[in-house]
């Protein structure tokens, strides 16, 4: 009988530490699977990130373009700008030589006439 005693003792043992590692692999499944789904969110919410990353990365480069057509615009602009304040000055630089010359011509003219009739008279 002792024998007994002392298998049903073992056997009683061996069901009650088989019953914890069962519930140890619940467990350990349990944390498995909250760790799995964990893993899914985390990947969703990356995949989330990736996309609007890539919208804010297009939207970016369209505000790029955007803004270098604009500089470009205002570049040909200013040159055009300069073009016409260029022929403005050349015609005010002409027109100056002219009167330049005109003065000259007339104070030359002043000279031999005060200079000549004078004389004749």
């Amino acid at each position: 009988m002792c024998d007994v005693r002392q298998v049903e003792k073992q056997r009683v043992e061996l069901q009650r530490e088989m019953d914890d590692l069962s519930q140890r692999l619940d467990e350990a499944g349990g944390a498995t699977q909250a760790q799995i789904e964990l893993n899914k969110k985390r990947e969703a919410e990356l995949q989330k990130l990736r996309r609007d990353l890539e919208e804010a990365h297009v939207q970016s480069e369209a505000q790029v373009t955007q803004i270098r057509k604009k500089q470009q615009d205002a570049v040909q602009e200013l040159a055009e700008q300069v073009d016409q304040l260029q022929k403005v000055k050349q015609k005010y630089v002409q027109n100056m030589s002219s009167a330049t010359l005109l003065m000259g011509w007339l104070q030359l003219r002043l000279y031999f006439e005060s200079t000549i009739v004078p004389r004749i008279v």
